[in-house]
């Protein structure tokens, strides 16, 4: 132990970078068993391997990724792409997701570069950009289209991607989503059951996939009853609160006998909530609502509302361990996933007269 005790002896002096060298020389090895060590050879014993990782993370040693890169020809570095909607708007659901994904894959030595693209960008060029620097290893990106042209474009250079959302392309390439379809369908069958005779759909931008899905399994829920769904209860908004607030003052003007919405985004429903009251209407107690997302916002809204939920998080994680896996060259087929929601009941779909 006399080489633990001298790495504890030793400091870094400030601004002074700490190398195999420095580790090596506070425990009296040699820069070959110190390297070794770190990277778990086989040809390292347990006890020395623990006694290396300890004595290196005391001095604050980190590998020079810069010599790595080097060697490998890879930049240990991911991208993930966020569409922002509106100027001057963030996204604020996305949070625990890039934290989620950033966590994952600092833990395996990845840096997590966040590339915005902003309302006025063109979807490729943003990803097209990102490859032609040679700055990361993979990306991330969201919000699919069906037929999605950086999909595509990922698929034909070879760059390792994960998509949070599916598209309908006949090839196969790593996704996680949720299963909106019966989300969708469920939405509706809880809304009918309520006692609504024809609830509202108020989903996210129809270019999307996931949006379609919502449309397809709220409209299959009505055919199960044998039941037509009119054109006008279908509506199509931003995930904003600002295109939520002004969805439901349009809708409580014009289709002032409605009682219920699935309002299939929880930034929407919370500006459709301020609409509804701008419009004189009482989500509770003349209008339900239903709503779906990866945060626990619905809970503090007024009144709570019944919700379709995910974690965030947890999808920002499954995200950064499938492209970690896809970078390693794992077969696509295996890198796809659905995760269910769950329904957190607050009885909102249900009025109190």
């Amino acid at each position: 132990m006399q080489g633990l005790a001298a790495g504890r002896s030793l400091r870094r002096e400030a601004g002074q970078r700490v190398t195999l060298r420095t580790v090596a020389t506070a425990l009296g090895l040699s820069v070959t068993t110190v390297s070794r060590a770190l990277k778990e050879g086989p040809e390292v014993n347990r006890e020395t391997i623990e006694l290396v990782k300890r004595v290196a993370g005391e001095l604050g040693y980190r590998p020079n990724l810069g010599g790595i890169n080097l060697r490998t020809g890879k930049t240990h570095a991911i991208g993930i792409v966020l569409p922002f909607g509106r100027e001057g708007e963030m996204n604020i659901v996305v949070a625990s997701l890039i934290e989620g994904a950033s966590r994952y894959m600092k833990a395996r030595g990845y840096r997590t570069t966040i590339v915005p693209q902003l309302q006025a960008d063109d979807p490729l060029a943003t990803v097209r950009d990102i490859v032609e620097e040679g700055s990361v290893d993979g990306i991330v990106i969201t919000h699919t289209t069906p037929q999605d042209d950086r999909v595509k474009y990922l698929l034909e250079v070879g760059m390792p991607f994960v998509t949070f959302g599916r598209t309908e392309l006949l090839s196969v390439h790593p996704s996680i989503d949720l299963d909106h379809e019966e989300i969708g369908a469920e939405a509706a069958r809880l809304l009918l059951d309520a006692g609504h005779h024809m609830p509202l759909l108020i989903a996210p931008s129809d270019q999307f996939t996931y949006s379609l899905q919502f449309v397809r399994g709220w409209r299959r829920a009505f055919s199960e009853r044998h039941l037509h769904v009119p054109d006008d209860c279908i509506h199509f908004t931003a995930a904003t609160p600002d295109n939520g607030r002004e969805t439901a003052k349009r809708i409580a003007a014009r289709n002032p006998e409605a009682t219920a919405a699935f309002v299939a985004s929880e930034e929407a429903a919370l500006g459709f909530l301020a609409g509804l009251r701008d419009a004189g209407r009482q989500a509770g107690s003349d209008f339900a609502l239903i709503t779906y997302g990866g945060t626990a916002l619905p809970d503090f809204f007024n009144p709570p509302l019944s919700t379709f939920y995910y974690s965030n998080h947890a999808i920002g994680e499954r995200l950064a361990a499938f492209l970690h896996r896809a970078i390693a060259g794992e077969d696509c087929a295996d890198l796809r996933e659905i995760v269910r929601a769950a329904f957190v009941d607050h009885q909102s779909q249900i009025l109190r007269r």
